[in-house]
């Protein structure tokens, strides 16, 4: 940098005039007397911010020669008002010491206390020479920087853990200026110091005059994770684990640490597991090992397996038991390392067989037991309750189950094998002997002297002999049961009748009933589906019964029977014996399905119509269609149009009878129109639709009016008066070729109740006015020099619109685009026009000019003295408004207009002003001088002070050998004095500078 010559600068200035008030000040309190000042400052200490405005009053009750204030920053002038005010509106003064001083007697000043505070610009927390998780027990130490904080003696740190207040740091730097502060704290984490949220905060406590509450700035908070050793669930692992023989425990073994544990088990020497989990047995070793570890440390817990035995068995027996026998079990109990509180017995599917056996005094217990034939194949076993220490106070050990045999005289089930069995004629029954025994039964039959049949089932009929025998043996014992066989005979016929019946006539059945050995209770008849046709008949006095029928078309097919109730001995008192089913055949009369053949049938001009006659009957009929006099159609269908007979006739026929049923043909017409217009429409505009109805034979329930792919264009007329019905349309552009038309819905009688005939459709040419299209001609399109631009106006309308361009006042092209340059006007319009009507669309022009950097405001050569930074202003006109940077040295660029520079900056930098259309950079110069003014200050300050100190030494020579006298300039003689000498003619003349007229006060 270039070195520059001598400049006086404001601070130098400041500097000089604090120094020369400070002289002034110290004569002035040395030359006085010490007594107390008569004036009072409205406030004796007060608390600023920095910048802020304060305004403080000093009054006197006496009369005095002057008093003011003196202080760097909104010092009064010296005033005869009792009542003066020091009124700062931006205090930025940091040592400033304001006084308020008055002439009475001799000269004397009021202090006022000033404190300038200054909240910091930030507050952070950090941790000191660490990063990453902590761990629990390990010291560490927590950072808050403070910066820019005044003033520091007033500051206090406070620690935080999330709302709870941990600690407070002061300061005791007497500093009235900004400084950086730090502040420490040692912490030992725990692990419920994981995730915690750590803070500090700065106080300003500057006293009751200050702001209250103090001002505060706190950090972002600080959020660790805290690394701790594994702590074992020891309630989910107890220290003695009782197992049984045959009975594997699994052991969970939980730790809570931070990072989340690996837990292994150790299992002798050389056997460890990898799992949460330990599955042990009586083979598993005395002592097992769980082992939580993680990065934090390890913790191991010693689990002592105890291995359990407890058995059950018979005395003095072996072998199946016997129902209704006395049985001794007994519970051996060994091993146990816990006491034994009770014994239990159990028997599956029940709590317990006999009472408990509470604190047994040996380990033998016994139970006696008396199965019956439920009891086959019962399990028993013992469990004995054991009180064991832990968080687990009780544990139950059992027995393994002992499952019995019990063998048992056969039972035959007499419900499925009665004692009297009925056998109808011609229909074998099959008699059933089953039998309950342990071990099972084997089944015989005896039939008369020297039949014997093995095998549990025993098919029987009108040969079988009248009485037979089941018989059912095992090893415990043997069980007979008689069965009497009854031969029975019933059937069922048509009285007087052969072949297919009538619907709707009489037909008579019989009951035919013979060798019945019990008492008939009642007879009733049957048909399928239907309890009974006729009344029960009770206490018959004879076997033959009869019954009248009269079968419609739904009998067709029907099965009738009858059924004869007998009252028998034994355990089933009733037996029911059936005829055979009787099948019936009727024939009936077709008819014709009116719901899908209505009477009256709408066709309209050009939509031929289905008809569909379709008839029930048996046999099945024949369908024929009558059209006109001599005209017969054989088809179950017919096709009609408005060519057909008003009337048409469905005959349907067979061997029973004949059915007609008259169809009416009515022919409908429907029509849409536009009412008084013709040709293209105009968006935008009213028009009328019309729709004309003739020749309906129904009544019209709602017309309805549609547009393509709409569902109607207005309100449905409801219930019309006439035959005309009109809609008024407002086609917009979207509707340009739109189909129109219109439905009327007819109500009819018949199954098909309504029905709906359309008009054709009406399709209508729509002419709109142009619209350009804005995406493809902008509002606004810039130009740069030298390079044309081409417009270009699309627009849509019907008819196609014609494109035209203007150009100032006069000039007019006729084409869809427009090159334009830097010479085009700076207003165009595009207009598109068809017969619908006429579109402008405007469109501005921007000329691109490359920017022009301001050489008045940004110099080529500027300086710079040390610790004196400067702002360089870089100002650049162009279209579009430029964007400003700054390149200092190789790679470092500042965006911004402004640019700080100081001793450090490099002594080339460059202002670039950009836009769209160019760039343009203007190099400065940064020129470093030197400040000698610094050198200067000191040599007048040690001048000062070599004058105060003769002064002070001759004064003291002169006040120790006269007295000291008052002295007045009231009626002083300016012009009888001499240029040093004041006198008043009483005492000696005293060195004095010479005062002037306007000095002397009145």
């Amino acid at each position: 940098m270039q070195e520059g010559s001598l400049s006086l600068t404001p601070s130098f200035r400041i500097f000089y005039l604090r120094l020369l008030g400070f002289c002034f000040l110290y004569f002035s309190s040395v030359a006085g007397t010490q007594a107390e000042c008569p004036v009072q400052l409205s406030q004796q200490r007060v608390v600023v911010r920095y910048n802020g405005s304060v305004a403080v009053n000093c009054n006197t009750s006496i009369t005095h020669k002057g008093m003011g204030w003196e202080a760097s920053e909104g010092a009064v002038p010296m005033t005869r008002d009792k009542m003066i005010t020091w009124r700062v509106s931006h205090l930025t003064e940091w040592d400033i010491e304001p006084f308020c001083f008055i002439n009475h007697e001799e000269q004397c000043q009021v202090q006022l206390l000033v404190t300038i505070y200054k909240t910091p610009d930030s507050v952070s927390i950090s941790i000191v020479d660490h990063s990453g998780p902590m761990i629990e027990g390990q010291q560490y130490k927590l950072q808050c920087d403070v910066h820019d904080v005044a003033p520091v003696q007033n500051l206090t740190v406070k620690w935080y853990k999330g709302q709870t207040l941990l600690d407070k740091t002061t300061f005791t730097e007497d500093s009235k200026t900004p400084l950086n502060e730090t502040a420490t704290l040692l912490i030992r984490p725990d692990r419920a110091d994981d995730g915690a949220q750590y803070s500090c905060a700065a106080e300003l406590e500057l006293g009751a005059e200050g702001p209250q509450p103090p001002p505060n700035k706190t950090s972002e908070s600080l959020s660790f994770t805290v690394y701790f050793k594994p702590i074992i669930d020891e309630n989910k692992l107890p220290s003695i684990v009782p197992v049984f023989r045959g009975y594997p425990e699994v052991l969970v073994c939980e730790a809570e640490g931070n990072p989340k544990p690996t837990i292994s088990w150790i299992l002798g020497t050389n056997v460890i597991v990898y799992n949460e989990t330990l599955t042990i047995s009586e083979s598993t070793p005395e002592h097992v090992y769980c082992i939580a570890d993680n990065s934090a440390g390890r913790t191991t817990r010693q689990v002592n397996v105890s291995i359990q035995d407890i058995s059950i068995s018979t005395v003095s027996h072996t072998g199946p038991m016997i129902a209704g026998e006395w049985y001794e079990l007994q519970c051996f109990i060994q091993n146990v390392v816990f006491k034994i509180v009770d014994v239990r017995w159990y028997k599956l599917n029940q709590i317990n067989v006999t009472e408990t056996i509470k604190t047994p005094a040996n380990l033998t217990y016994k139970v006696r037991i008396r199965p019956d034939r439920a009891d086959d194949g019962a399990q028993f076993w013992c469990e004995a309750k054991l009180e064991a220490k832990g968080p687990q106070r009780y544990s139950t050990m059992s027995s393994d189950h002992l499952s019995i045999t019990v063998h048992s005289k056969p039972i035959i089930d007499e419900n499925k094998l009665p004692s009297i069995v009925p056998v109808f004629r011609g229909n074998p029954e099959v008699l059933v002997c089953e039998a309950e025994g342990n071990p099972k039964p084997t089944i015989s039959w005896i039939l008369g002297t020297n039949v014997i049949v093995y095998n549990e089932t025993l098919t029987i009929s009108e040969s079988t002999p009248e009485h037979v025998y089941c018989v059912a043996n095992n090893s415990v014992g043997r069980t007979t049961r008689q069965v009497n066989v009854s031969i029975q005979d019933i059937s069922i016929s048509t009285v007087s009748h052969t072949g297919p019946m009538i619907a709707g006539e009489w037909y008579e059945l019989q009951c035919f009933i013979q060798n019945v050995v019990f008492k008939i209770v009642d007879v009733r008849w049957y048909k399928l589906n239907q309890i009974n046709v006729t009344e029960t008949i009770k206490t018959p006095a004879n076997l033959t019964y009869k019954v009248r029928i009269r079968p419609d078309r739904a009998d067709d097919g029907a099965q009738f029977w009858c059924e004869a109730k007998l009252e028998a001995k034994g355990p089933q008192r009733y037996s029911t014996m059936s005829s055979d089913h009787l099948s019936i055949t009727v024939h009936f009369k077709p008819i014709i399905d009116e719901n899908k053949l209505p009477s009256i049938v709408p066709v309209f001009r050009g939509y031929p119509e289905v008809l569909v006659c379709e008839a029930e009957g048996n046999p099945k009929p024949t369908i024929s269609w009558i059209l006109g006099t001599n005209v017969i159609v054989y088809n179950e269908s017919l096709t009609i149009s408005e060519s057909t007979p008003e009337h048409v006739y469905c005959v349907a026929n067979n061997s029973v009878g004949r059915t007609t049923r008259q169809v009416n043909v009515s022919i409908q017409d429907i029509s849409i129109s536009t009412v008084s217009h013709t040709g293209p429409m105009i968006a935008g505009e009213w028009y009328e639709l019309q729709c004309f109805i003739q020749n309906v034979v129904f009544k019209i329930v709602d017309v309805r009016w549609y547009k393509l792919n709409q569902i109607n264009v207005t309100e449905t007329i409801k219930t019309p008066a006439n035959l005309t019905y009109k809609v008024r349309i407002r086609p917009d552009r979207a509707d340009d070729g739109a189909q129109f038309w219109c439905e009327a819905k007819l109500e009819a009688k018949g199954p098909q109740r309504y029905s709906t005939m359309s008009s054709d459709h009406l399709s209508i040419t729509v002419n709109s006015k142009p619209i350009i299209d804005e995406n493809k001609l902008p509002s606004i399109v810039p130009v740069f020099r030298g390079y044309p631009e081409v417009l270009v106006c699309e627009a849509e309308g019907n008819p196609k619109p014609t494109i035209s361009w203007i150009l100032g006042t006069n000039v007019i092209v006729y084409n869809e685009s427009l090159t334009i340059s830097e010479s085009t006007p700076e207003h165009v319009y595009c207009v598109a026009n068809n017969s619908a009507g006429r579109t402008t669309r405007q469109v501005n022009v921007s000329i691109q000019v490359k920017p022009i950097i301001n050489e008045n405001k940004l110099p080529s050569i500027v300086p710079v003295f040390r610790g004196y930074p400067e702002v360089l202003v870089c100002e650049a006109e162009g279209n579009p408004k430029p964007t400003i940077s700054w390149i200092l040295g190789t790679n470092v660029i500042v965006y911004n207009e402004t640019l700080t520079i100081s001793e450090s900056t490099p002594e080339h930098v460059y202002c670039v002003a950009n836009n769209s259309a160019g760039r343009t950079t203007r190099q400065v110069n940064v020129v470093l001088k030197e400040d000698y003014l610094p050198l200067i200050a000191g040599l007048i300050a040690v001048t000062v002070v070599f004058i105060s100190v003769i002064f002070i030494f001759i004064y003291s020579i002169y006040y120790k050998t006269a007295k000291m006298g008052r002295y007045s300039l009231k009626d002083a003689k300016p012009s009888a004095q001499n240029e040093n000498i004041a006198q008043n003619g009483k005492h000696s003349p005293i060195p004095m500078k010479k005062l002037s007229q306007s000095d002397i006060l009145a």
